[in-house]
């Protein structure tokens, strides 16, 4: 296209044959030889569908980038949209599940604290049903040999010595 002469330039050399044409006495017309002219727009007129063509070219090649860029873009926003909407929804994700293991912690621990009193309310009160009859027993006990100490006169200082033996305190 170095060596191509464009339409402009054309048309400027078909202006500067108008303008130095010769000029008619008294009058704004000039003389112009008809078939350079002619030759000229001619060849203007040839040339001007493949400027036009290849400036066609380049606005729709520039169209494509612009339109290409526009997609670029467009992806890019809806990627960082959905990464968006992806790790906030994660966060709302962690944030529940982390209300869920508090919840789930403090309903275990309450169980726990639960069943801990329920077990020691078992065992307080297996314990006092023990007291309750190793007391009775060991009553029971003192009186069986009391009877057999009368029955069998024995040593009433021996049966007093065994008598007193160190009592068991009640826890409650």
């Amino acid at each position: 296209m170095a060596d191509r002469e464009t339409v402009e330039e054309k048309l400027t050399l078909l202006r500067e044959m108008v303008a130095q044409a010769r000029a008619m006495p008294m009058s704004a017309s000039c003389v112009i030889n008809r078939g350079e002219v002619l030759g000229a727009i001619d060849d203007v007129i040839d040339h001007l569908p493949d400027e036009i063509e290849e400036a066609q070219h380049v606005i729709d090649a520039s169209n494509a980038k612009v339109a290409q860029g526009e997609a670029e873009a467009a992806r890019m926003i809806r990627e960082a949209r959905e990464k968006a909407l992806e790790l906030a929804q994660h966060s709302e994700i962690v944030r529940v599940a982390e209300e869920t293991a508090d919840r789930i912690r403090s309903d275990a621990e309450n169980e726990a604290d639960a069943l801990r009193r329920e077990t020691d309310q078992f065992i307080d009160s297996r314990m006092a049903t023990f007291e309750s009859v190793l007391h009775k027993t060991t009553s029971q006990v003192k009186t069986a040999r009391l009877r057999l100490a009368e029955r069998s006169d024995l040593d009433a200082e021996q049966h007093q010595a065994t008598t007193q033996m160190p009592r068991i305190q009640s826890a409650g």
